[in-house]
């Protein structure tokens, strides 16, 4: 993780810079999110990952998400279970506000800041 998307709870002040805010949807924990600036931001189990999701049902190299100004997208990393936008298995995809993501057991929501 670092400055520009750890998650928002570890995060007093609003990053100005961000474009999406890419939230954590779990009964069993608390809710997780991360601000999503211009860049990519890598997704997986390991620890020098941006966005870390660690279970066992994540890849180590799982995927990343691409933020450039108003575009989103998130590419898989021939991970082992995929992921899923909206419930639909997918290499890459472009996102928008509102679409879900499934990136192991975990389920994600997309939100845009402006």
């Amino acid at each position: 993780m670092n400055n520009e998307t750890k998650p928002l709870e570890d995060s007093l002040i609003f990053n100005k810079n961000s474009k999406y805010i890419l939230s954590l949807i779990n009964e069993e924990i608390s809710s997780i999110s991360w601000f999503l600036t211009n860049g990519i931001h890598k997704i997986g189990r390991l620890p020098e990952k941006e966005i870390i999701l660690d279970d066992v049902t994540v890849s180590r190299n799982h995927g990343f998400i691409t933020v450039d100004d108003d575009d989103i997208s998130i590419s898989d990393e021939q991970s082992t279970n995929g992921i899923f936008v909206n419930g639909e298995l997918t290499d890459e995809s472009y996102l928008k506000s509102g679409d879900r993501l499934q990136i192991g057991k975990f389920s994600l929501i997309v939100t845009k800041t402006e």
